[in-house]
């Protein structure tokens, strides 16, 4: 098994403009038909057993609940924003100094999923009688129209974009989630889908949706529907999706295996992810001091 062991820079994720959230569905061609009942529906409402025992959230009713040893490492969403009202700060000083008027801020969007939202397949029962399998309903994130002025001062060597990223992350990118972390992190699912107990689980799920109509290997093919809004067969096939992950417990063993994978592999790097979060904090360091300075008018 390869494993990663050195940190590699920051990957760009934004711009000083704009933060771009960005979130993968499942993919693959819907082949089930309709059933005309679903399977598998849980006992009790999430949180309690048959008898009203009050038990741990299962992953498989609350996606929220999902949780793995790299979740440190990847960036907050208040660090992202401490640097990036820094980086904008310091791309309006550039853009002043070079006679240009910044432009007004973007708003950054809310992302779609959360991080672990679809990761094992759908897993919200809510989500799957509302939308079924497509992505909830989301606006569009703001676009800023820029002047020539500003997108030459902007953009390309020496500009201010990346004369602000050199402030904060010493590097031209922007900061983000850092390279190992995501590295280790498609490593960790990648491996999780050959343990014995997760095909062993995936299988059960097969053969639960196979006897409500639908003919799925895996969670990870179920999630590309043609039309453009959510059909009633899709909602019913991602209804079904869900109560079968809830009777096989899925979500929990797949959370389970790879939480395993990736605390080898964390401990296998402890030196580079230690160097993680060193250079997080000197980076929010270094955008404190900038956010310190009172900011200029317009």
């Amino acid at each position: 098994m390869d494993t990663p062991r050195l940190t590699a820079p920051l990957a760009a994720v934004a711009t000083c403009l704009l933060l771009l959230a960005s979130c993968s569905t499942n993919s693959g061609t819907a082949t089930g038909t309709a059933p005309t009942s679903t399977r598998g529906t849980p006992s009790g409402p999430a949180g309690t057993s048959a008898d009203g025992t009050k038990t741990a959230p299962d992953p498989a009713d609350d996606p929220t609940v999902i949780s793995l040893p790299l979740d440190p490492y990847f960036l907050p969403p208040a660090d992202n924003a401490r640097l990036h009202t820094a980086l904008d700060r310091l791309v309006a000083g550039c853009l002043r100094s070079a006679g240009v008027r910044p432009p007004a801020p973007a708003n950054a969007p809310t992302p779609v999923l959360g991080r672990y939202e679809r990761r094992y397949g759908i897993t919200s029962a809510a989500g799957a009688r509302t939308t079924g399998y497509h992505l909830p309903a989301h606006p569009d994130p703001t676009q800023v129209p820029l002047s020539p002025d500003q997108l030459n001062a902007l953009t390309g060597p020496q500009g201010c974009q990346e004369s602000a990223a050199r402030r904060i992350t010493g590097t031209t990118s922007y900061p983000g989630d850092a390279y190992l972390v995501r590295s280790v992190n498609q490593e960790s699912f990648d491996q999780s889908t050959k343990t014995p107990e997760v095909v062993a689980a995936v299988a059960a799920w097969s053969r639960c949706m196979k006897q409500a109509g639908h003919d799925y290997a895996t969670p990870l093919r179920t999630g590309t529907w043609p039309s453009e809004q959510p059909t009633d067969e899709e909602r019913t096939t991602a209804i079904t999706d869900v109560a079968c992950k809830q009777q096989t417990q899925l979500v929990r063993i797949w959370n389970e295996a790879e939480a395993a994978i990736q605390r080898t592999l964390i401990q296998q790097n402890t030196t580079a992810f230690d160097n993680v979060l060193a250079e997080r904090r000197r980076m929010l360091s270094e955008a404190d001091s900038v956010l310190a300075r009172p900011e200029p008018g317009p």
